[in-house]
């Protein structure tokens, strides 16, 4: 609390506010009208370093519990931490319901996604679209980055580092964003072997489309 007090305190000598001298009083001795304005002047500033803080703390929170699901915890293990109901944790957060159930069907499906996206990059050039060839083929290049940035960061000796939710993120992209775009963008199947992995790549999308639609946290 000290520290919290202390970051205050600076953030109010830092912005120094203006505010209305309400005039001399009956009572004032010496230079006591100075001093009252000055007074009121930091008790401003310390109200605008208050709600400044407050604001801060609030996103922290935020992005702590949605990192928290993001790996695995559930609404009811936040509602663990917090002392309330899960009802409670869904109401103050509610598109952590949505992280949830995105970060729950992702960790099911880590190799079945690697293995469906590999397979449509692989038969990419029996894909190509009449039109809109250079989208295809960027999304197709950024199909494979992902893979093997999922690769790595699925590997049995894979570091969390400084951000370790990232690689679910990450995830979550490839399929909702990179995998989508590319079945979007894919024309006709030109052998039997593109139809399959097309197939199974709008599967994938399905089964995650799904998933995601879910209530249950």
């Amino acid at each position: 609390m000290e520290e919290v007090g202390r970051l205050v305190r600076q953030l109010a000598e830092a912005s120094p506010v203006e505010v209305v001298d309400p005039g001399p009083k009956a009572s004032d001795v010496g230079d006591e009208q100075a001093r009252r304005l000055r007074a009121l002047s930091r008790f401003r500033a310390a109200l605008d370093a208050e709600e400044r803080v407050a604001e801060a703390a609030l996103r922290q929170t935020a992005e702590a519990a949605e990192e928290s699901v993001w790996l695995g915890a559930s609404l009811a293990d936040l509602s663990a931490v917090t002392g309330r109901t899960r009802q409670a944790a869904r109401k103050r957060w509610p598109e952590l319901g949505d992280v949830y159930r995105r970060r729950k069907w992702l960790g099911n499906h880590v190799e079945d996604i690697t293995h469906m996206a590999g397979l449509l990059a692989s038969r990419a050039d029996d894909l190509v679209p009449t039109w809109g060839h250079g989208t295809f083929m960027r999304l197709i290049r950024e199909l494979r980055e992902g893979i093997q940035r999922c690769e790595a960061d699925f590997a049995a000796d894979a570091q969390g580092g400084e951000h370790p939710a990232a690689r679910w993120r990450a995830l979550d992209d490839l399929v909702n964003v990179t995998l989508r775009g590319a079945v979007e963008a894919a024309g006709e199947p030109q052998t039997p072997e593109a139809d399959f992995a097309l197939h199974g790549a709008k599967g994938v999308l399905g089964y995650y489309d799904h998933a995601t639609a879910s209530e249950d946290a």
